[in-house]
């Protein structure tokens, strides 16, 4: 009785069937049966899962999906951020890049299109809202593991992108201002790359964080008027 075999259409992969590796061919074109090597798809596999471990560890917020560098629209006054934005998201790791202006202009659109970009050449980056990452660690305290405050304040010291999403919204603690510092004060330090985005003025930050913001590299005014006021004026 012929034993029965499972049909080529449910392996993901019908060259190894799903067993990983595969055995060699031999310079006449047959089997090497004595050895076995990884198949290709375990390598495209690896791929997919590192990308997907990657995207988790960035903790883009839900709905962002949209915010890519091919849905955004340059509009007047967003011409020279939209091109700092694309000249970090390439890779320039000399410069670091802060926008500041008021809400609804498309800078969170902006420095979640740079860390997407990032995660797809396959380059760790974290986006972090300032008053929530500010609150994970103070819950760290009570926490062990990888959300203890040791794992996470060490994170943000050291993933090579990060982007700070409404810097200047925190409260203004010492104990605030000096994790702000510490972190900002170590990435420039280091060379590491940071995109920040800003609701207040240079001046209403803390002198010490708009010093360093300064000296790590272009900080863009963004003029372009609030999205829907522009909608509302093309009805």
């Amino acid at each position: 009785m012929r034993p029965l075999t499972r049909p080529e259409s449910i392996y993901e992969c019908s060259m190894c069937k799903d067993a990983r590796f595969v055995h060699p061919l031999r310079e006449d074109g047959k089997p090497d049966y004595s050895r076995i090597v990884s198949c290709a798809c375990s390598a495209e596999r690896n791929i997919r899962e590192l990308s997907r471990a990657m995207l988790r560890l960035c903790e883009l917020p839900e709905g962002t999906e949209h915010m890519t560098f091919e849905n955004f629209v340059a509009r007047p006054g967003l011409e020279e951020a939209h091109a700092a934005a694309m000249a970090v998201a390439g890779g320039d790791t000399s410069r670091w890049l802060t926008l500041i202006c008021d809400v609804n202009r498309g800078k969170t659109h902006l420095i979640v299109a740079i860390c997407r970009r990032w995660l797809y050449r396959g380059m760790p980056a974290h986006y972090a809202y300032v008053p929530i990452l500010l609150e994970e660690l103070r819950r760290g305290f009570r926490e062990e593991g990888d959300r203890s405050f040791d794992r996470r304040f060490d994170f943000f010291l050291n993933v090579p992108l990060l982007a700070l999403d409404d810097l200047g919204t925190e409260h203004k603690t010492s104990w605030v201002q000096e994790k702000l510092d510490m972190i900002i004060d170590h990435r420039l330090m280091h060379n590491l790359v940071t995109v920040v985005n800003a609701n207040v003025t240079p001046e209403e930050l803390n002198f010490r964080v708009r010093s360093r913001l300064e000296r790590g590299g272009k900080i863009v005014f963004i003029k372009a008027p609030e999205y829907e006021a522009d909608e509302k004026k093309s009805r």
